[in-house]
Formats: C-alpha cells, sequence, structure tokens
C-alpha cells in the first residue's frame, strides 16, 4: 500500500503548501477576486531509463509532452482544479536476450489525471503539485509487420507530479509561462521530467463585493 507519509519528498511540498496557504490567507485578504483558468502546455519530456536489458542507442527517452489543467482561482493564492495530459514516455527497438540482440519495438504513452493544486508563491511564480491515476497505453511488436503488434493499457494508482511555473501576463484574461514538471509513476516506479511552454486563459472571472 502507497504510504504518503514515508516519501520525505511528500513531506517537504505539504510542509511547503501549508506554510504558504497560511501566509497568503493572512497577507491576501484584500484580494476579492475569483476565476476559472484554462491552461494548455507542450513541449519536450525525459524518461529516466531504468531498462537493465535495453541498450542506450535502442531506446529514444526524449519525447513530447502535453499538458492541461482547469484551475478555480479564488481570492487567495491557493489554485484548485483536475489535471490531465499526453506524455510519450519512450521507445525502443531492441532488447537483449542471452542470445544475443532481438527486435521488439515497444512505446509507452501515459494519460494522467491528477488533482492539481498550485500555490503562487511571489509574483509570477507558482509551485505545483498534482496527484491522481494514470492510465499507461503500451505497443510491443517483437515482429517486422504491424499486424502483430500488441496494443493494451493498464491503470497506475498513487502517482504524483510536482514542479513550477514562471508566468507572465499578456492581457486581462491571458498569460504566457514555461513549466518544469516532475512526473513519477507508481506502478513502474519511473520517472519522468519535461519542460512546457504553458498558455493560461481566464474563462470566468468575477469579484467579491
Amino acid at each position: 500500500m502507497f504510504d504518503i507519509t514515508t516519501k520525505p519528498l511528500f513531506r517537504h511540498i505539504l510542509l511547503i503548501l501549508l506554510f504558504s496557504s497560511s501566509y497568503t490567507l493572512s497577507a491576501q485578504g484584500l484580494e476579492k477576486s475569483r476565476s476559472i483558468s484554462l491552461e494548455l502546455g507542450g513541449g519536450l519530456g525525459h524518461f529516466f531509463n531504468t531498462f537493465t536489458n535495453v541498450l542506450d542507442e535502442d531506446v529514444v527517452i526524449n519525447r513530447p509532452s502535453f499538458c492541461g489543467k482547469i484551475l478555480w482561482q479564488p481570492e487567495y493564492r491557493l489554485s484548485l482544479g483536475i489535471e490531465s495530459g499526453y506524455y510519450f514516455m519512450y521507445s525502443t527497438t531492441r532488447i537483449q536476450t542471452d542470445i544475443g540482440a532481438e527486435k521488439l519495438t515497444s512505446r509507452l504513452k501515459v494519460v494522467p489525471l491528477f488533482l492539481s493544486i498550485s500555490m503562487r508563491v511571489v509574483n509570477h511564480l507558482n509551485i505545483n503539485f498534482g496527484t491522481g491515476l494514470a492510465d499507461m497505453i503500451y505497443t510491443l511488436n517483437a515482429a517486422k509487420t504491424k499486424s502483430e503488434k500488441v496494443v493494451g493499457t493498464t491503470l497506475s494508482m498513487s502517482n504524483y507530479t510536482t514542479g513550477f511555473t514562471y508566468s507572465y501576463q499578456l492581457g486581462k484574461r491571458v498569460s504566457l509561462g514555461a513549466e518544469f514538471k516532475y512526473l513519477y509513476l507508481r506502478k513502474t516506479d519511473d520517472s519522468h521530467v519535461s519542460l512546457l511552454v504553458n498558455m493560461s486563459y481566464n474563462i470566468l472571472k468575477w469579484r467579491i463585493k
């Protein structure tokens, strides 16, 4: 069973969020606007190769990454919402066996569905955290013909992502930014980082009297 209290990284993130939340509740009481924003991003991801039977030259670990969020921004700095995306994790061409190298084309893509938390610590800079489920989509093909490939999915539980975003306001509703994101998949113990260019748009914004 995944125990969040045994992970030092989780403890550090939660302490930062709790400290920032208590600070902003007292310091930002004058802000009286709320909004719902849509954030879309894309960029390049890097998979940390942990294979023991695949040589470095037989695996592609730098692949595209895409991410989307819908966030509710109250009058304080803490934002809550949902996050998903489409991550091309890796692809391989061969594996090493007892009799030598064997052809094996494989690909892994990940579609997460996370509860997302974002905290603005200073102007333009946000710390992000998310946790939830991830659908892992894999493709395997040991033959030369596409008709013999195997496609399947498996569900990974207790995954998380963390990172930070630096953004700049372009107008009343639109902002542009860059995000560094770390993704951890519990089921396969895999790690992935990505650098994304994000655009955020305030779908709805209102003031509180």
